[in-house]
């Protein structure tokens, strides 16, 4: 009896226990947090279901909001411990040496007689952030390796170890002597051992969870090893910057994710990229057409609506859009249209007609059906221009995720038009003239992508490679007069982690998921309320009681928080001159350089907030400062248009 009770009490304790840990996270999370990211900022409010981020612009004027529900489920109770510092020292392997066999990833390695180095993490180049500068390792070699023996104490959880890294472009990581995991930017062939490397850049550090590996550590030394690759000997720019962390930590994952943008400005999918004029005669093949065949297409400017036996092969789909948005070929793929698209006079009978007003027409079938199994494909169109109002306006699209996700859209801010399809090619016809112009867009696997507009080719012969048009992993189907990939991103779960440390909360997006989709979902926040982020605060807000107040209590004049300017130079570029008299009465530095090495006073000349930077000089601000780009600050009030200031 008493041994049942003791079970159940035990069961009872460890219940408890993990119901606290996720209580305890929640409670360490909940709340608003603040994060600047260049010239804006994002104040991020969670809650045990929701989270929500307000990006405003440096004076405070909202840009975006994004909304989501929450779930979280936590790894580890307590605050963060890095166990391995940013900026610590490691061993590390240059130079285009590598070593003779693995075990420089065990303890056996004696690396100093092996002839290895000794710097501080962050080791790289091309990126003037870096604390071991690899200054000959562009177009030398490509790959680093760094080790770091390190001490687990006891009562420690190896389950809640963590990887936190930033990384240009890949890195595979090792510990004891067995090898753990790589980031995704690098790919192994299990037949050939053969390794690619992908571009990755060095955005932010990400999180990688080690609790699967638990069992490669141990309480008492170990050794962490990582091997960080390049994408090729010309690449411009080399991270590797670990660190290791333990406890603290929490999964999340982020759905019903909604976004709201004030302005265009804002949003890279603006109304999801949509036409504004005709689209006609729309036909998919799923290998690539002769030149001869595209040539019977584009029938000397005329078009055709009959096309021989043999052109027909291999025919996905053909949607004439003649008064409807049926398929003609006899394969059932008809189209949907959404916002009410209409029809007017085409090339070739009706022809589809959009607004621009976020009118498109969604393909039928599945999405498999657009990423063909020969790997080759062919789009023919006719299509006409009403008017260009958007960077990247859409023909037709699957997406806009990389190379595979194949797109026909107009070239940024241009007047012409490019195709992405496993490689990129521009064709420079003018075709921003209101008239009906005839388009092919061609992949080849493995030999080339074509683009003709009014039988006039541009091809690219695939001197970097041309990608396989892999089926689209989101499942989408092709959108004709948009790119949905703005939807597309919205619509998938958001997964990551949560790394709550002494004084802040790392945000990290799990690197399974798309880097350039999430950077802006990751980073480094600290709390609101603190003294330090309410200075800054209140100085750009204009609250001289609230500074005031602060700076009676003792916070420092010149703090700043990561990528932010200094509380002098808020107020200044606000023009608060009650608050910049205060805050350089209680000492603040007239010549502290903070974001972009700017003092307040490069801060203030982009501005009109000319009495200012008279108080500004009259107490010291030296005009010689220079910005991270070498700039004055008559640079800076060029640069942003003030003639007064200058």
């Amino acid at each position: 009896m008493k041994t049942i009770l003791v079970l159940g009490m035990l069961i009872l304790t460890l219940k408890i226990t993990r119901a606290d840990n996720h209580g305890n996270l929640i409670n360490q999370i909940e709340g608003e947090w603040i994060m600047y990211r260049g010239d804006q900022f994002e104040i991020k409010k969670i809650s045990s279901s929701k989270v929500e981020s307000t990006f405003y612009d440096w004076k405070g004027n909202t840009r975006i909001k994004r909304s989501s529900n929450l779930k979280l489920s936590s790894d580890s109770a307590g605050k963060s411990e890095t166990i391995i510092k940013q900026g610590e020292k490691w061993q590390y392997l240059a130079g285009g040496k590598e070593p003779t066999d693995s075990s420089w990833t065990g303890l056996s390695c004696d690396a100093e007689k092996a002839g290895w180095k000794t710097g501080e993490a962050g080791f790289g180049y091309g990126d003037n952030d870096d604390k071991t500068v690899l200054a000959e390792m562009q177009n030398k070699y490509t790959k680093v390796f760094i080790r770091k023996e390190f001490e687990i104490s006891e009562g420690s959880e190896l389950k809640s170890l963590g990887l936190l890294i930033n990384y240009d472009d890949a890195f595979v990581l090792h510990a004891n002597g067995r090898r753990l995991l790589n980031s995704n930017s690098l790919i192994v062939d299990e037949k050939t051992g053969a390794i690619t490397v992908n571009n990755h850049e060095a955005n932010n550090s990400e999180y990688f969870s080690l609790n699967d590996f638990a069992g490669a550590f141990k309480i008492g030394k170990n050794v962490i090893a990582i091997e960080g690759h390049n994408t090729n000997l010309e690449s411009t720019d080399f991270t590797l910057d670990p660190q290791l962390l333990m406890g603290g930590s929490g999964s999340f994952v982020e759905t019903n994710r909604k976004a709201v943008h004030e302005s265009p400005q804002t949003e890279f999918f603006h109304k999801n990229r949509s036409w504004n004029g005709k689209i006609d005669d729309l036909r998919i093949w799923g290998r690539a057409l002769s030149d001869d065949e595209v040539t019977a297409l584009w029938n000397r400017g005329k078009g055709t609506n009959k096309i021989s036996k043999e052109t027909s092969e291999s025919l996905i789909g053909h949607w004439p859009f003649d008064g409807n948005l049926k398929d003609a070929s006899g394969k059932g793929r008809d189209g949907k249209g959404y916002n009410s698209p209409g029809f007017t006079d085409g090339k070739i009978g009706k022809a589809l007609n959009l607004n621009g007003d976020n009118q498109y027409v969604t393909l039928g079938g599945k999405s498999t059906d657009y990423t063909p199994a020969s790997g080759s494909l062919t789009t023919s169109l006719w299509f006409s221009v009403n008017k260009f109002d958007k960077r990247f306006q859409t023909l037709i699209a699957i997406g806009d995720a990389g190379w595979s996700d194949w797109r026909i859209a107009r070239q940024q801010l241009s007047n012409n038009i490019s195709y992405v399809g496993g490689a990129f090619v521009r064709n420079n016809t003018k075709i921003n003239d209101g008239k009906m112009h005839h388009l092919v867009a061609v992949t080849e696997k493995g030999k080339q992508v074509k683009l003709y507009i009014d039988n006039v080719l541009v091809f690219n012969g695939g001197n970097n490679g041309i990608r396989d048009l892999q089926t689209d992993e989101d499942g989408w189907l092709p959108a004709v007069g948009a790119n949905l990939q703005g939807q597309i991103n919205l619509s998938t779960p958001l997964e990551g982690e949560f790394i709550h440390m002494q004084d802040s909360l790392r945000v990290t997006a799990k690197p399974s998921t798309k880097a350039w989709v999430n950077n802006s979902h990751r980073g480094l926040f600290r709390k609101v309320d603190s003294p330090n982020e309410a200075l800054l605060i209140a100085a750009r807000k204009g609250d001289i009681e609230k500074v005031r107040k602060l700076l009676k209590s003792g916070v420092d004049p010149n703090t700043t928080s990561p990528n932010s300017y200094t509380a002098l130079g808020y107020a200044a570029v606000g023009g608060h001159l009650d608050i910049v008299k205060l805050l350089l009465k209680n000492k603040a530095d007239v010549n502290q350089s903070s974001r972009f090495q700017k003092t307040p006073l490069n801060v203030t000349a982009g501005s009109s907030q000319i009495e200012v930077a008279k108080i500004l000089i009259a107490n010291g601000a030296k005009l010689t400062s220079r910005n991270f780009n070498g700039g004055f600050a008559t640079h800076e009030a060029a640069f942003w248009g003030q003639p007064p200031m200058l």
